[in-house]
């Protein structure tokens, strides 16, 4: 048996022993509470600083896209200004090449009307010309009048040709006016006949300019001149046989140009 003094010994040590473990179980469980309880604002902050995170960098990345989209559409901007730009120019050169090419127009449109006045106009000023030019012939000294006529057939038979432009109607008649113009300073000789007497005789001609128009046959025994008041030809004596051969020979170029002496008619209005 326990005794009395022993058990109410005992007693207040027991009750101290269970307020102890009342109190360190209170302890634990505040400590666990307060730790629970600070642990879950720590959480939160973390998590809301993570998501807050997420947020930003998904904004950021919108933020980049709009900036990347923003460049490209400002990029394309200048671009476009620039093509605008120069469209610009180009239609304000293209509006100062129609303004040119409108006053060409006018002014061809103009030149073709003048050209209709002139084509109606050139036919019959070369068909006078021509005429002139026979007439011209036949009054002339007669040399070569056989080439100098097919010449003028020529020139008619251009007039009547509708493959011959009226340029070069014209050409042709203006070196037809050349050739004939040549003739009054030149120096030419050709073979021909001229009727002496009763015969005609094979000769050499001479022609100096239009001055003076001489033969002498080929045997070198006869020599004359053409008279071009009397129009007939007259016969030299001897004393222009050297200068007529001579002249003959400057006119093949068979010599070198020399004096000669020759007749000239006396030009009228002048004594003799």
């Amino acid at each position: 048996m326990i005794s009395m003094p022993t058990l109410l010994g005992s007693y207040p040590q027991r009750i101290n022993n269970m307020w102890k473990a009342l109190v360190m179980g209170s302890a634990l469980v505040l400590s666990t509470i307060s730790s629970t309880v600070c642990a879950d604002p720590v959480d939160n902050l973390v998590e809301k600083a993570v998501r807050n995170n997420g947020l930003a960098k998904n904004s950021q990345q919108k933020i980049d896209k709009l900036s990347d989209a923003t460049q490209q559409l400002f990029s394309s901007y200048q671009l476009e200004s620039k093509r605008i730009e120069d469209l610009n120019i180009y239609n304000l050169q293209l509006k100062q090449q129609i303004y040119d090419q409108n006053v060409k127009i006018i002014e061809l449109s103009q030149s073709l009307e003048d050209i209709s006045l002139i084509e109606r106009q050139i036919s019959p000023l070369l068909l006078r010309m021509i005429q002139s030019l026979e007439q011209f012939i036949d009054l002339d000294v007669p040399f070569l009048l056989e080439e100098r006529h097919e010449r003028i057939k020529f020139l008619r038979k251009a007039m009547e040709r509708a493959d011959v432009s009226s340029a070069e109607k014209f050409r042709q008649v203006l070196e037809a006016y050349n050739i004939e113009n040549e003739y009054g300073t030149t120096i030419e000789s050709y073979k021909g006949s001229v009727q002496l007497g009763d015969r005609s005789q094979e000769v050499d001609f001479l022609r100096v300019g239009r001055v003076a128009l001489l033969f002498q046959t080929l045997d070198g025994k006869r020599q004359g001149s053409w008279n071009q008041k009397q129009q007939q030809w007259e016969e030299l004596d001897d004393r222009y046989r050297r200068d007529i051969r001579l002249g003959l020979k400057m006119a093949q170029k068979q010599t070198a140009p020399n004096l000669i002496k020759i007749p000239v008619p006396t030009p009228a209005g002048v004594k003799k």
